[in-house]
């Protein structure tokens, strides 16, 4: 994947490599010491995203490392768990 500005990709619209239409990208979430991003924060209307529940702010938290590409949308395959 290409390198990016994490302050490029907010209002990034979601979706899954289904092609379901999750949200956008609110924030992402990264560890400070590695600087491995964590969790894509995104908002969404839906009450919960491949079996995470929205929080007050109406957003879902899914972990960074389901994203596949970024083009028009940032693509992110459901997780392994919500599969089985």
């Amino acid at each position: 994947m290409q390198t990016v500005l994490a302050s490029t990709l907010s209002n990034t619209r979601v979706m899954s490599t289904d092609g379901q239409e999750l949200g956008t990208l609110h924030n992402v979430t990264f560890h400070t010491v590695g600087g491995n991003l964590n969790q894509l924060v995104i908002e969404t209307d839906a009450k919960e995203l491949f079996g995470k529940e929205q929080d007050g702010d109406g957003c879902v938290r899914l972990p960074a490392d389901l994203i596949e590409s970024l083009r028009d949308h940032l693509i992110i395959r459901p997780p392994d768990e919500y599969l089985e």
